[in-house]
């Protein structure tokens, strides 16, 4: 990648070139009603609709600068052939509009591959926000093209963590999931490496690495999210812990903690900084949003616990963990209040939301958490990936939505998609707001919009 970087094929935007980009952005994506909800402290009333908006919620700055250097990169290349290798991020309706604007996306073929072939020297080819693959680089660079890379900041601080850490033997543990494209490409940065999803199969691996048992269960288990040749016997000696940008900051935390925990009790605290080191890679991003859905509920967000953790923390009481230290503090929202403009002082949440509305992607990871917020705390919630999914259904008070036990695979397709009928109650309503990191404000407007239509009221 550095290579690539340093080339003349790699094209880096000027600091007046983002600031336009970013202005225009915010210009076709923000929304009036978003902006005044925002100003009046997450909460407003119209007629009898009260919407409470989540205080974190929609487009991250990673996000936001990839689609502000997509449009940007139409701007300054206006005649060539521009290609995106992957989404630019997971929202269909921003995807439709950079193929509006003539983009063409790098075509899937079966098994999961891309098929590159339609490239020719001298377009230009723009990286997504969650990254392309070290294999990816090198074809396109082969390819004599000109390269966008609007891959996220944060992702890339990962990437370069994984990549020095190979040359001193330790093998990336990252937790991901094995099939998310931002994972795919923190794994090719790696020599070796496994990729854990949860906090169970954090502990699992644990165990193997103090005990060395069910070896053959283990390769099973894990076929799909290792290194080519991996040997748990010889990879599992130096580890370092990184993640998918998009998991849960709290549950990354505690995984970190626990491998290194589970090296000084192999190896001793003399010798942990031979077999473990911390990369310190975590984005708050995703956690914020999750926060702030339990907050508009009037609830809290309790972090994941380990038992072999809390085991391990009793027989090292005196022994202070350097993954704990020098934790560089990331705010995701103090970036998002700066190009937004800081909201007003949150008021106080109502004693209980009605329904709550749900905006992105079908295929966002971060997006599904959200829901599965509002399912556990027993309020009707809907995932969306657009407005006019409001009103597909006999009458104008019915809502097309994705349930939690549809794959994400499906809903892309329109598959598994679920209608309710009168999703809004009669009377006075209070209608929780949120949206995934991949959402604009203008489709929450939207939806805000077509609510107040049905309840009768005007914009």
């Amino acid at each position: 990648r550095r290579n690539l970087q340093w080339s003349d094929q790699y094209f880096k935007f000027g600091r007046t070139q983002m600031e336009n980009a970013m202005n225009e952005l915010r210009r076709v994506s923000g929304s009036d009603l978003v902006s005044q909800l925002r100003k009046n402290g997450f909460r407003m009333t119209k007629g009898d609709v009260t919407f409470v908006l989540a205080d974190s919620y929609g487009f991250c700055w990673g996000v936001e600068r990839a689609v502000a250097m997509a449009y940007e990169a139409k701007n300054y290349f206006p005649d060539n052939n521009i290609w995106v290798t992957n989404e630019i991020i997971h929202n269909p309706l921003v995807n439709e509009k950079l193929s509006d604007m003539g983009m063409k996306f790098v075509p899937t073929v079966p098994g999961g591959g891309k098929d590159f072939s339609g490239i020719g020297e001298g377009d230009v080819v723009i990286l997504p926000a969650f990254g392309a693959s070290v294999d990816e680089m090198a074809l396109l660079k082969g390819k004599n093209v000109q390269i966008v890379d609007t891959t996220c900041p944060w992702v890339s601080k990962v990437w370069n963590s994984v990549e020095k850490s190979k040359d001193k033997g330790h093998t990336a543990i990252i937790h991901g999931k094995y099939s998310h494209e931002e994972t795919i490409a923190t794994k090719s940065f790696a020599k070796k490496y496994i990729v854990v999803k949860d906090m169970n199969e954090a502990e699992y691996v644990a165990k193997y690495i103090l005990t060395g048992e069910n070896k053959e269960e283990f390769m099973s288990k894990f076929s799909k999210a290792m290194s080519e040749d991996f040997d748990p016997d010889v990879d599992l000696v130096k580890v370092g812990v990184a993640n998918q940008t998009t998991m849960l900051k709290g549950e990354t935390e505690l995984i970190g903690k626990l491998f290194e925990r589970v090296m000084i009790k192999k190896y001793g605290p003399q010798s942990v900084d031979e077999h473990f080191v911390s990369f310190n890679t975590i984005c708050d991003a995703t956690q914020e949003r999750q926060d702030a859905m339990y907050k508009m509920f009037d609830a809290s967000y309790e972090p994941p616990s380990s038992q072999l953790y809390a085991d391990l923390e009793g027989e090292q009481v005196d022994v202070q963990l350097r993954s704990t230290k020098h934790q560089e503090k990331l705010s995701s929202k103090r970036m998002e209040d700066e190009t937004r403009g800081a909201a007003a002082a949150k008021q106080e949440a109502p004693q209980k939301v009605d329904v709550c509305i749900v905006v992105g992607g079908y295929n966002s990871s971060n997006t599904t958490h959200l829901l599965e917020i509002a399912e556990e705390e027993g309020v009707p919630g809907y995932h969306i990936d657009a407005a006019n999914r409001i009103g597909r259904g006999a009458s104008p008070n019915s809502i097309q939505h994705k349930p939690l036990s549809t794959a994400p695979a499906a809903a892309m397709k329109e598959e598994g998609l679920e209608v309710k009928e009168g999703f809004l109650p009669e009377g006075p309503i209070v209608v929780g707001l949120t949206s995934g990191a991949s959402t604009p404000d203008s489709v929450v407007g939207e939806v805000m919009a077509k609510i107040l239509e049905i309840k009768g009221v005007q914009v």
